[in-house]
């Protein structure tokens, strides 16, 4: 017997749902067995269309970066090979993973909430340089971190968010400062006093995340952003003067209300993780900016910009480096348990076009009608409503409640 790679098979089953989906009348089977209309859907879908098509802008802009970056690699990798005569895999592997990612997919609904959920064939897995992946490293973070450090605000412990930077490190220097900038953290946390007690008792426990763009003046911003898990008082002055270099720390809020506290440890979490890729285009032309000090300064570029030194001192200072680290009491925490996203039903398809993420709802095309040019699957949709007279047809949540869910076979 051969075997069959399940996410291939996982992959075909979205696909064929979400071509089934664009027959209308058809119907599919729930989870409980039950017989199903893919048009009682059809409500759910029309309202997630703004959302749905909001996300489709961002998703565009990173598809854009990802297929540009791609391309300066494969060229850099081209130009060295040139010039040495030796071809590096490494980069090539990148540059094929970026141009190859997030090209084809699905998107469905959540039954149990109504949710949208984007389902993709292929992604890069390149958190350091496409903007997507890291998007969705972030999020896997805060799912790890966020009940432990709502667990140890419960048992009365602070937690403060802390920017440690060190001087710029030149051409040449990344890997060096982020070795140094690490090491300088654990010197923090060990620091001790003539009579051998600690300095910073109070840190109980901390999760960094080392970030280092490239600044105005084509030098290495290494620094690390921090959430420290403080029992007692934390001294701001005192944490200044023994780490020399600048740093930003503000306290967290807490609220006695856990869902509350989520909220606000949310804003926090997103800063942890950053990336540093942007499209050209997105950036301002302006040759300055005025920096916290108040020193105007060149703008940083962007990573589309570096030169190939550059780029190539990055990507391998970064290869293998474990920039995600976690101390005390948030050391070695469990990972989540799986979120259960439920039954999902795929109603439609995403590919890449040209410069653009493009969404085709077969749900909603699928919906008898007049086809006239430009006519959207929600048009398609409204103009059903009408020609079936059902009222107030704007802001109804009943709208749609007239089409049977169920589909009851004669025996």
């Amino acid at each position: 017997m051969s075997w069959t790679d399940p996410r291939i098979e996982r992959r075909k089953q979205r696909e064929a749902q979400a071509e089934a989906a664009g027959r209308f009348g058809e119907t599919y089977y729930g989870q409980n067995g039950e017989t199903l209309s893919y048009a009682a859907l059809a409500p759910v879908a029309a309202e997630a269309q703004p959302q749905l098509e909001l996300k489709l802008e961002g998703a565009s802009k990173n598809h854009v970066t990802r297929q540009l970056l791609s391309q300066r690699i494969a060229a850099m990798s081209q130009r060295r090979y040139e010039k040495l005569g030796e071809i590096d895999c490494y980069l090539d592997r990148l540059a094929a993973k970026l141009r190859d990612a997030r090209q084809k997919g699905t998107f469905g609904i959540r039954v149990n909430n109504g949710k949208m959920v984007w389902m993709w064939d292929t992604k890069a897995g390149l958190s350091r340089l496409c903007p997507d992946d890291a998007r969705e490293e972030s999020m896997r973070l805060q799912r790890k971190v966020m009940e432990p450090l709502l667990d140890l605000q419960a048992a009365g412990h602070a937690l403060h968010y802390v920017v440690l930077t060190a001087p710029n490190f030149g051409p040449g220097k990344l890997k060096e400062g982020m070795a140094y900038i690490h090491r300088r953290f654990r010197q923090l946390r060990k620091a001790k006093f003539p009579d051998g007690s600690l300095r910073f008792p109070e840190i109980r426990g901390a999760l960094t995340v080392l970030e280092a763009p490239l600044g105005g003046y084509r030098d290495w911003h290494v620094h690390l952003n921090c959430i420290l898990v403080v029992k007692g008082f934390l001294d701001y002055e005192k944490l200044r003067a023994w780490w020399h270099w600048n740093l930003h720390a503000e306290k967290l809020p807490a609220h006695h209300d856990r869902e509350q506290s989520r909220e606000l440890l949310r804003g926090a979490l997103a800063e942890l993780i950053k990336y540093v890729v942007a499209a050209t285009v997105a950036k301002s032309r302006e040759k300055n900016f005025r920096a916290r000090d108040g020193e105007d300064r060149p703008r940083p570029p962007s990573m589309l910009e570096w030169s190939d030194a550059e780029l190539y001192e990055f990507i391998y200072a970064m290869k293998g480096f474990r920039r995600t680290r976690s101390y005390g009491e948030l050391y070695k925490i469990k990972k989540p348990e799986r979120e259960e996203l439920g039954e999902i039903i795929h109603i439609g398809q995403l590919r890449a076009i040209g410069g653009a993420i493009v969404a085709r709802c077969a749900l909603l095309e699928s919906i008898p009608g007049d086809n006239f040019p430009g006519m959207s699957g929600a048009d398609r949709w409204r103009a059903l409503k009408k020609a079936l007279s059902i009222a107030d047809l704007e802001g109804d949540a009943s709208i749609g409640a007239d089409i049977p869910a169920r589909i009851e076979y004669p025996t």
